[in-house]
């Protein structure tokens, strides 16, 4: 395992979080109903196995844009004084790839959050940009990492993080031939860290405290979009063995390089992937239920944004405090997987 976080003398603090989820919330038997493939014969099945109750959907005037603008904002309301000090921007999502879905209907040409962002709801043009696109699951992770790098800089003083994800048109496409698709929903997470030097927040004890990733080409097939552009591919139990041993290595290399048991962290808080995914992980690490947050059965896995997402409505509901150290493992398409300690 690589990437080890070199101690700095600046660490990058959990400012903020906010959340969007859609306003339709789509039950088992009306995704059967929707869903343009033959999958209703295995329901009984999959309920069984996922324990899925209900998932988020965009609505015709919501998409990633909608979702992405307002978990921003969100953000921004707990703190109004971070507007300003924002200098990066970085936004994660697979579904606004141009030959998926475009985050405004009106503007299919316009695939790039970042912009619309710094824009539209910051009201600055003194920022940078970026969008991340093809990490998948492991978006938040992927996000999380590189903006560790862009806060060393000393010209940047905080970065913001929103994950947006739309999944739920490829949930039911008539090409698709996953049942993976049963847990997908759409959501969207934002984080802004805020640099600040080590020492000042050495007494709190909150902030990004090492990261670590990982990409296994070979299991580039096991997951992927299907060929036009509105399905998935996913290849069963090899998919979710890889997803989980991505997960389980991540997750113990940050364990052991920080000299950390699993009682020493408060929280496991993973992708919000399918309930047998996140049972093996938490039984190969040993990991207590009762520390582990997990809510995808009630708001679907929507890839990158779930662990955003998830992070902000466990703030909101006084599940996470300050000073909860937190382990976040993620892997998907790829293989691409990687984890996050912080302490919130």
């Amino acid at each position: 395992m690589v990437n080890a976080r070199c101690v700095s003398p600046h660490v990058a603090e959990f400012a903020a979080t906010g959340h969007a989820y859609p306003k339709e919330s789509v039950e088992n038997d009306d995704f059967f109903t929707r869903a343009r493939y033959p999958v209703a014969s295995e329901g009984a099945r999959l309920v069984r196995s996922t324990r899925m109750r209900r998932r988020y959907w965009c609505g015709p005037e919501e998409n990633t844009w909608t979702l992405a603008r307002t978990a921003v904002e969100r953000a921004l309301e707990t703190a109004p004084g971070l507007r300003s000090e924002i200098d990066v921007v970085l936004a994660v999502s697979s579904t606004t790839i141009p030959y998926l879905y475009p985050p405004e209907a009106h503007r299919p040409g316009n695939a790039d959050l970042s912009a619309l962002i710094i824009r539209d709801v910051l009201d600055r043009e003194d920022c940078i940009g970026l969008d991340l696109k093809s990490c998948a699951c492991a978006g938040f992770v992927r996000a999380v990492q590189v903006m560790d790098g862009l806060l060393h800089d000393p010209n940047h003083r905080a970065g913001l993080i929103v994950c947006a994800e739309q999944t739920s048109r490829l949930a039911v496409a008539e090409s698709n031939r996953s049942t993976f698709g049963f847990i997908l929903g759409d959501a969207a997470g934002a984080v802004v860290l805020r640099r600040t030097d080590r020492r000042d927040v050495e007494g709190v004890g909150h902030g990004l405290l090492d990261h670590t990733g990982q990409l296994a080409p070979a299991g580039l097939d096991l997951i992927r979009f299907g060929d036009d552009g509105r399905s998935l591919v996913m290849r069963g139990e090899r998919a979710g063995e890889a997803i989980r041993h991505a997960m389980v290595s991540s997750a113990r290399e940050l364990l052991r390089r920080n000299d950390l048991a699993v009682g020493d962290v408060d929280w496991l808080l993973p992708i919000q992937a399918h309930l047998e995914i996140i049972q093996g992980l938490g039984d190969e690490l040993r990991w207590p239920s009762e520390k582990v947050l997990w809510s995808g059965d009630v708001t679907g896995f929507s890839g990158s944004a779930s662990i955003p997402a998830a992070l902000s409505d466990y703030v909101g509901r006084g599940v996470v405090r300050r000073g909860d150290l937190i382990l976040s493992p993620a892997a998907g398409a790829g293989i691409n997987g990687g984890a996050a300690l912080y302490r919130y």
